[in-house]
């Protein structure tokens, strides 16, 4: 699992970016920051799963999480070859902070979780231009065709603090989860002047996961997950303000989904997970 883990982190899909006139053979390295609203499906899915165990025991669980946010951030990389058709990127968003509160009732317990998130995405992507198809249709001289690979990983360690009439209560829970996301899609870019060139595009593809749970008794559940669907679509200014600087203002959106039980429950619940924001992105070309 370990070297499956490291080629799949190799192996992983970002936005590539649009060198448009770049010179022969272009290298670019520099840095991303993605500045986020993030709904967790793995904790939306745990406070269902959570809701279920409570009207097992003939108890309603009210609670409501809120939406988190915070920043992922690290290196990025690339590669554009002489004729400009073929390009590859990678990006290490290694660097994150996310904040996310959880409250709740449930009959006359009242329930605050304590929340502690680390979450890392590692994305490969290569893109294909059109623009040698251009003779037969004028507008593909401007799009391009990638495919890449996406693989994230998350981990909570949350305690749950019930606050009732005999004292208050507190259950430590740590979630894990890897999940790997291979992506196709298409895109747009277009100069509209010398050195500034607009972006447009959008994935589809599998959003693969693992996910295990540490109750608090120190039993480790391995949860299997059904294989659902990822989006992700992103639309991007580039600008050269220096001779071989590019600074990319973005927005980007990308979700996927959770179908799980956990072993202790027989209900399956869903839950979505979204990322949205704006991003930034510095990069010197040579």
């Amino acid at each position: 699992m370990k070297k499956t883990c490291m080629v799949v982190a190799i192996l992983s899909f970002i936005l590539v970016f649009p060198l448009y006139n770049a010179g022969a053979g272009t290298v670019l390295a520099g840095a991303k920051y993605w500045s986020a609203s993030w709904d967790s499906a793995v904790i939306d899915w745990f406070e269902k799963d959570i809701g279920v165990g409570f009207r097992s025991v003939g108890a309603n669980l009210i609670s409501d999480v809120d939406k988190g946010s915070g920043f992922l951030a690290g290196p990025v990389i690339g590669y554009q070859n002489d004729s400009g058709t073929w390009a590859f990127s990678l990006a290490l968003m290694v660097f994150s902070n996310f904040s996310q509160d959880w409250n709740g009732t449930a009959e006359t317990m009242t329930l605050a979780t304590s929340i502690d998130t680390r979450r890392r995405d590692l994305d490969l992507a290569a893109t294909y231009s059109l623009s040698s198809y251009q003779d037969s249709l004028s507008f593909l001289k401007y799009c391009r065709v990638f495919a890449g690979y996406k693989y994230q990983t998350l981990r909570y360690d949350m305690i749950l603090n019930y606050v009732t009439q005999m004292g208050d209560i507190s259950y430590p829970y740590d979630l894990e989860a890897e999940v790997n996301m291979p992506t196709v899609g298409f895109g747009v870019v277009y100069p509209i002047r010398q050195k500034i060139v607009l972006g447009l595009q959008g994935g589809i593809g599998l959003a693969l996961i693992d996910l295990k749970m540490k109750d608090p008794q120190g039993n480790t559940f391995t949860i299997d997950p059904k294989y659902s669907f990822s989006y992700n679509a992103e639309a991007s200014l580039n600008l050269l303000p220096v001779n071989r600087l590019i600074v990319q203002l973005g927005l980007r959106y990308q979700e996927w989904y959770l179908k799980a039980r956990s072993p202790q429950r027989w209900a399956r619940t869903e839950s979505k997970d979204v990322t949205f924001g704006p991003t930034v992105t510095f990069v010197y070309t040579f």
